[in-house]
C-alpha cells in the first residue's frame, strides 16, 4: 500500500513537471514594456558673467559673418589695482605659439557672439592693426625675484691662475629695477595656492581654479579648489576676491583667505555650467540664424543716453568691422549698477561696530574709493574712526587713512549689504596722512579725515 502511494505520488508529479515544462516551452506572447518618455532636464540658469578659463584661450575673430576671420587668441586677462577687467592680452600672428605677439585690447569693447552652443569673442579690429600695437610687457605684474642673501651677494673669490693673468670679468652692472604695475594677471591668480595666513604654521586650504567676473567687468570671486587629490575628487566652491589678499616674502608670493578648510569644504558647490554657452537648440539649427551678440561689459543703469544709444548699436555686429560703433565701456570706478534709489540709509546708532569692516566706500560722484578694514574705538569705547584702505591690489600697496565718524552716511540694500557715502576724493584719501596705530592718539588731528 505504501509503495503503491509512492508510485502515484512520483507519476503525478513527473505529470506535473512535464506540463510545467511543456507550459514554459510556449509561453503567451509578453506585452512590450511601456515606453516612458524622459522628463526633460530643467534648463541651467544663466549667470550674467564670465569665467576667466572660459575668456582665456578663446579664438578672437573681427566680426559675425561668414568672412569672418580669427585675428588671434586670448592669453590672458589685465585686472587693475580695484580688480576691474583693464583689457586682454591677445596673441597675434605665430604658428603653435611660435612667433606669436601679444598685444593688450580693451575689454570694454570686446562682443561675445553666441550661436548653436558655439561661442566667439569680437574685436571689430583687424589682424593687421593688433600686430602694430606694442608688444605687453608681463615683467610689472610678475611677482620681484627674491632678494640675494649676503652669501649670495659675496662675489666668488678668484682662483690663483686668473689673479695672476688679471683676467677676471668686471662685474656686471645690475639690471633696472622693473617698475610694479598696480594690478595682476589671471594666469598669476589661476594656479596659486591658497593660505590661511603668513606664518610658520599657515596651512594651504586649497588651490585657485577660476576667477569669476561679473556683468560689470569686476572680479566677483576665486574659484578654489578644495580637497580631493590631483584634483581628484576635489570640491570647488566660490570665495569673495575683494577678501583674498597678497602676501609676499623672500620674493615669494602667498596667496591668502582668512578661512579655513573646513569652513570653505561647507560652502555649496561652485556651478560653472551657468556661465558656460548655451547649447545647440533644434529651433536654431538653421545655419542661416544670426548669432546673437552681447557686449563683454554691460552698460551702467546710470549711463547718459550717447551711451545707451552706443551699446545698443553693438547688436549691428553683423555689419562690417568698419562700420559697426564699439560698445560704450562703462566707467568701473563708479557705482556701476547700484541703484543709490533702492538704498536705505540707516543710523549710525544702529550700525555695530563689527559690521563696519568690508563695507564699500564711495566718495565724489559715487566713485569707488575703497572699502573699511578696520575701525578705531575711543576712550568711550565707541567707534571714533573708520579705517579706508586705499588702492592697492588684493591687500599689496593699499594706504590705511582713519576718516572721523562725523556727518558718514551709511546705506544699505535690500540684502543688508552696507554702503558708505563721503564726499571725498580718492586723491584727497591718497594725499591724506596715513593712519598709524602706534601714534594716532597723539596725532589724532592729522591723521582723522572729517566729513563736513
Amino acid at each position: 500500500m505504501i509503495r503503491t502511494l509512492l508510485t502515484t505520488t512520483a507519476v503525478a508529479t513527473l505529470i506535473a513537471t512535464g506540463a510545467f515544462a511543456q507550459s514554459a516551452t510556449t509561453p503567451a506572447p509578453a506585452q512590450p514594456p511601456a515606453v516612458e518618455n524622459p522628463a526633460p532636464a530643467a534648463p541651467v540658469q544663466r549667470a550674467e558673467g564670465s569665467l576667466a578659463t572660459n575668456i582665456i584661450g578663446e579664438s578672437v575673430y573681427n566680426g559675425t559673418g561668414a568672412d569672418a576671420q580669427n585675428i588671434g587668441n586670448v592669453s590672458d586677462i589685465v585686472f587693475d589695482e580695484r580688480g576691474e577687467v583693464k583689457s586682454v592680452v591677445i596673441g597675434v600672428g605665430g604658428f603653435l605659439g611660435i612667433g606669436t605677439k601679444n598685444v593688450a585690447f580693451d575689454y570694454g569693447k570686446m562682443q561675445w557672439a553666441e550661436k548653436n552652443g558655439d561661442r566667439w569673442l569680437i574685436a571689430q579690429t583687424t589682424k593687421d592693426e593688433l600686430t602694430a600695437q606694442p608688444d605687453f610687457d608681463r615683467k610689472p605684474y610678475d611677482p620681484p625675484p627674491p632678494p640675494a642673501s649676503a652669501d649670495n651677494a659675496a662675489p666668488a673669490a678668484p682662483s690663483a691662475s686668473t689673479s695672476a693673468q688679471n683676467t677676471t670679468p668686471a662685474p656686471a652692472a645690475p639690471a633696472e629695477p622693473v617698475k610694479r604695475a598696480e594690478g595682476n594677471l589671471a594666469t598669476n591668480i589661476i594656479g596659486e595656492t591658497v593660505y590661511n595666513g603668513t606664518g610658520d604654521d599657515a596651512q594651504n586650504i586649497g588651490d585657485v581654479n577660476d576667477i569669476v567676473i561679473n556683468k560689470e567687468a569686476k572680479a566677483q570671486s576665486l574659484i578654489i579648489g578644495v580637497g580631493g587629490f590631483l584634483g581628484i575628487g576635489e570640491k570647488n566652491v566660490a570665495y569673495d576676491f575683494d577678501k583674498a589678499q597678497w602676501a609676499e616674502r623672500n620674493g615669494d608670493r602667498w596667496l591668502v583667505a582668512q578661512t579655513t578648510k573646513e569652513e570653505l569644504q561647507a560652502q555649496p558647490d561652485f556651478n560653472r555650467k551657468a556661465y558656460d554657452p548655451a547649447p545647440a537648440s533644434t529651433a536654431s539649427n538653421d545655419a542661416n540664424a544670426p548669432a546673437t551678440v552681447t557686449p563683454t561689459v554691460m552698460a551702467s543703469n546710470t549711463a547718459s543716453t550717447n551711451n545707451t544709444a552706443t551699446t545698443n548699436n553693438a547688436d549691428q555686429a553683423g555689419k562690417t568691422a568698419q562700420n559697426a560703433p564699439a560698445p560704450a565701456t562703462a566707467d568701473q570706478t563708479k557705482t556701476g549698477s547700484i541703484d543709490k534709489s533702492t538704498l536705505t540709509e540707516m543710523p549710525i546708532g544702529q550700525i555695530r561696530a563689527e559690521d563696519l569692516v568690508g563695507t564699500t566706500v564711495y566718495g565724489a560722484n559715487d566713485v569707488n574709493v575703497g572699502e573699511i578694514g578696520d575701525i578705531v574705538l575711543g576712550a568711550d569705547k565707541k567707534v571714533d574712526a573708520v579705517i579706508i584702505d586705499v588702492g592697492g591690489f588684493l591687500g599689496v600697496g593699499e594706504k590705511e587713512v582713519a576718516v572721523g565718524m562725523d556727518n558718514l552716511k551709511f546705506m544699505t540694500d535690500k540684502n543688508g549689504k552696507r554702503y558708505l557715502y563721503t564726499n571725498f576724493t580718492k586723491e584727497q584719501l591718497e594725499a591724506q596722512a596715513p593712519y598709524d596705530k602706534a601714534s594716532y592718539a597723539q596725532n589724532r588731528d592729522k591723521q582723522r579725515m572729517i566729513v563736513r
